[in-house]
Protein backbone atom coordinates (compact mmCIF):
# COMPACT_ATOMS: atom_id res chain seq x y z
CA UNK A 1 0.00 0.00 0.00
CA UNK A 2 1.08 3.82 -1.07
CA UNK A 3 2.33 5.64 1.87
CA UNK A 4 2.87 9.27 0.91
CA UNK A 5 4.55 11.74 3.72
CA UNK A 6 2.23 14.84 2.32
CA UNK A 7 4.03 17.39 4.86
CA UNK A 8 7.04 16.48 3.83
CA UNK A 9 6.51 16.57 0.32
CA UNK A 10 4.63 19.97 0.44
CA UNK A 11 7.43 21.35 2.54
CA UNK A 12 10.11 20.09 0.13
CA UNK A 13 7.82 21.89 -2.59
CA UNK A 14 4.29 23.36 -1.94
CA UNK A 15 3.88 23.04 -6.16
CA UNK A 16 3.22 19.44 -5.24
CA UNK A 17 -0.57 18.91 -6.22
CA UNK A 18 -0.87 14.89 -6.27
CA UNK A 19 1.20 11.24 -6.34
CA UNK A 20 0.38 9.10 -9.39
CA UNK A 21 0.40 5.53 -10.08
CA UNK A 22 -0.38 3.24 -12.59
CA UNK A 23 -0.44 -0.36 -11.77
CA UNK A 24 2.05 -2.86 -13.54
CA UNK A 25 3.99 -0.32 -14.35
CA UNK A 26 6.87 2.21 -13.10
CA UNK A 27 4.31 5.17 -13.48
CA UNK A 28 4.69 6.32 -9.21
CA UNK A 29 5.81 9.88 -8.99
CA UNK A 30 4.65 13.28 -7.47
CA UNK A 31 2.74 15.29 -9.60
CA UNK A 32 3.39 19.14 -9.43
CA UNK A 33 2.02 22.17 -11.10
CA UNK A 34 4.05 25.30 -11.81
CA UNK A 35 3.29 29.05 -13.16
CA UNK A 36 3.48 28.11 -16.79
CA UNK A 37 4.31 24.62 -18.19
CA UNK A 38 8.22 25.34 -18.95
CA UNK A 39 8.12 25.14 -14.95
CA UNK A 40 9.15 21.65 -14.34
CA UNK A 41 9.67 20.29 -17.62
CA UNK A 42 13.73 20.30 -17.19
CA UNK A 43 13.67 20.54 -13.35
CA UNK A 44 13.23 18.01 -10.32
CA UNK A 45 10.63 18.43 -7.48
CA UNK A 46 13.89 20.71 -5.77
CA UNK A 47 13.74 22.81 -8.56
CA UNK A 48 17.12 21.59 -9.68
CA UNK A 49 17.70 21.34 -13.13
CA UNK A 50 17.32 17.38 -14.51
CA UNK A 51 16.61 16.60 -18.25
CA UNK A 52 13.80 14.17 -17.80
CA UNK A 53 11.85 16.99 -15.60
CA UNK A 54 9.28 15.90 -13.64
CA UNK A 55 5.39 15.02 -14.02
CA UNK A 56 3.38 18.06 -14.20
CA UNK A 57 -0.72 18.85 -14.61
CA UNK A 58 -1.11 21.40 -17.33
CA UNK A 59 -0.94 25.41 -15.96
CA UNK A 60 -4.10 26.35 -17.65
CA UNK A 61 -5.94 23.34 -14.54
CA UNK A 62 -7.54 26.07 -12.33
CA UNK A 63 -8.47 22.84 -9.93
CA UNK A 64 -6.24 19.96 -11.11
CA UNK A 65 -9.10 16.42 -10.53
CA UNK A 66 -12.27 18.89 -10.31
CA UNK A 67 -11.85 20.38 -13.56
CA UNK A 68 -14.13 19.15 -16.58
CA UNK A 69 -10.49 17.89 -18.12
CA UNK A 70 -7.22 17.74 -16.30
CA UNK A 71 -3.76 17.26 -17.92
CA UNK A 72 -0.64 15.91 -16.66
CA UNK A 73 2.47 15.82 -19.11
CA UNK A 74 5.71 13.60 -18.31
CA UNK A 75 8.69 12.91 -21.04
CA UNK A 76 8.81 9.98 -22.47
CA UNK A 77 12.27 9.12 -21.49
CA UNK A 78 13.74 6.09 -23.42
CA UNK A 79 15.51 3.98 -20.05
CA UNK A 80 11.19 3.78 -19.62
CA UNK A 81 11.21 6.35 -16.76
CA UNK A 82 8.81 9.25 -16.31
CA UNK A 83 6.22 8.71 -19.05
CA UNK A 84 8.23 5.94 -20.87
CA UNK A 85 6.07 3.13 -20.12
CA UNK A 86 2.38 5.02 -21.65
CA UNK A 87 3.68 3.88 -24.51
CA UNK A 88 2.78 -0.26 -23.77
CA UNK A 89 -0.71 0.85 -24.01
CA UNK A 90 -0.83 1.73 -27.53
CA UNK A 91 -3.33 -0.61 -29.06
CA UNK A 92 -4.80 -2.19 -25.97
CA UNK A 93 -8.57 -3.07 -26.54
CA UNK A 94 -9.59 -1.63 -23.10
CA UNK A 95 -12.70 -2.73 -23.74
CA UNK A 96 -11.28 -6.41 -23.17
CA UNK A 97 -8.50 -5.06 -20.47
CA UNK A 98 -9.05 -2.58 -17.52
CA UNK A 99 -6.52 -0.51 -16.95
CA UNK A 100 -6.45 2.00 -14.36
CA UNK A 101 -4.91 5.35 -12.77
CA UNK A 102 -4.50 6.18 -9.55
CA UNK A 103 -4.29 9.73 -8.12
CA UNK A 104 -3.95 10.45 -4.69
CA UNK A 105 -4.25 14.14 -3.14
CA UNK A 106 -3.98 15.10 0.19
CA UNK A 107 -7.60 14.98 0.67
CA UNK A 108 -8.62 12.02 -1.84
CA UNK A 109 -7.81 8.84 -3.81
CA UNK A 110 -9.27 9.10 -7.17
CA UNK A 111 -9.36 6.35 -9.60
CA UNK A 112 -9.45 6.48 -13.49
CA UNK A 113 -10.13 3.70 -16.22
CA UNK A 114 -8.08 4.46 -19.28
CA UNK A 115 -10.50 4.29 -22.06
CA UNK A 116 -8.41 5.01 -25.08
CA UNK A 117 -4.97 5.80 -26.39
CA UNK A 118 -4.48 8.51 -29.25
CA UNK A 119 -2.24 10.32 -31.27
CA UNK A 120 -2.10 14.16 -31.80
CA UNK A 121 -0.20 15.04 -34.84
CA UNK A 122 1.59 18.22 -33.17
CA UNK A 123 3.86 19.24 -30.33
CA UNK A 124 1.74 21.79 -28.67
CA UNK A 125 -2.41 20.73 -27.46
CA UNK A 126 -4.21 23.93 -27.70
CA UNK A 127 -4.96 25.54 -24.71
CA UNK A 128 -9.03 25.72 -25.66
CA UNK A 129 -9.14 22.24 -26.02
CA UNK A 130 -8.24 21.64 -22.32
CA UNK A 131 -10.90 22.61 -20.39
CA UNK A 132 -13.87 22.27 -22.14
CA UNK A 133 -16.44 19.24 -23.31
CA UNK A 134 -17.18 21.03 -26.39
CA UNK A 135 -13.20 21.78 -26.94
CA UNK A 136 -12.33 18.40 -26.22
CA UNK A 137 -14.77 16.48 -28.35
CA UNK A 138 -13.52 18.52 -31.24
CA UNK A 139 -9.85 16.87 -30.45
CA UNK A 140 -11.33 13.95 -30.27
CA UNK A 141 -12.53 14.28 -34.02
CA UNK A 142 -8.82 15.21 -34.83
CA UNK A 143 -6.67 13.05 -33.63
CA UNK A 144 -5.98 9.27 -34.05
CA UNK A 145 -8.34 7.09 -31.64
CA UNK A 146 -7.32 3.36 -31.07
CA UNK A 147 -11.23 2.79 -30.77
CA UNK A 148 -13.91 1.06 -32.31
CA UNK A 149 -16.27 3.58 -33.85
CA UNK A 150 -19.13 2.32 -31.95
CA UNK A 151 -16.69 3.06 -28.68
CA UNK A 152 -15.80 6.34 -30.14
CA UNK A 153 -19.67 7.27 -29.95
CA UNK A 154 -19.70 5.62 -26.24
CA UNK A 155 -16.78 7.57 -25.28
CA UNK A 156 -17.91 11.45 -26.94
CA UNK A 157 -21.56 10.97 -25.17
CA UNK A 158 -19.25 10.61 -22.19
CA UNK A 159 -17.46 13.78 -22.72
CA UNK A 160 -20.64 15.24 -23.18
CA UNK A 161 -22.00 14.40 -19.71
CA UNK A 162 -21.40 17.81 -17.40
CA UNK A 163 -20.85 15.30 -14.46
CA UNK A 164 -18.02 13.08 -16.36
CA UNK A 165 -14.36 13.66 -15.06
CA UNK A 166 -11.64 13.32 -17.55
CA UNK A 167 -7.84 12.90 -16.75
CA UNK A 168 -5.67 12.84 -20.19
CA UNK A 169 -2.00 11.65 -19.71
CA UNK A 170 -0.01 13.78 -22.56
CA UNK A 171 3.33 12.58 -23.68
CA UNK A 172 6.10 12.84 -26.95
CA UNK A 173 4.73 10.44 -29.78
CA UNK A 174 7.06 8.96 -31.96
CA UNK A 175 8.73 11.35 -32.77
CA UNK A 176 9.64 15.33 -30.89
CA UNK A 177 6.66 16.57 -33.43
CA UNK A 178 3.29 14.41 -31.96
CA UNK A 179 2.09 13.92 -28.50
CA UNK A 180 0.83 10.15 -27.54
CA UNK A 181 -2.45 10.91 -25.14
CA UNK A 182 -3.42 8.06 -22.36
CA UNK A 183 -7.24 9.41 -21.95
CA UNK A 184 -8.93 8.06 -18.73
CA UNK A 185 -12.62 8.65 -17.24
CA UNK A 186 -13.02 9.12 -13.21
CA UNK A 187 -14.81 6.25 -11.90
CA UNK A 188 -14.59 6.48 -8.02
CA UNK A 189 -13.15 9.12 -5.34
CA UNK A 190 -12.76 8.78 -1.71
CA UNK A 191 -12.09 11.15 0.70
CA UNK A 192 -9.34 10.49 3.10
CA UNK A 193 -9.91 10.36 6.64
CA UNK A 194 -7.98 12.21 8.99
Amino acid sequence: RLQINWDELLQRNKDVKAWIQIPNTNVNYPVLQGETNDTYIHSDIDHNELSAGSIFIASENEDPFNDFNTVIYGHNMKNGSMFGMLHRFDNTDFSKVKCYINIITPISKIRYKIVTTAVWGTKNIPSSFKNSNEGLIKLLNTVRLNLSHKNTIHLKKSISSKNQHMLVLSTCGSNDRSRFFIIALKQNEWRIKF
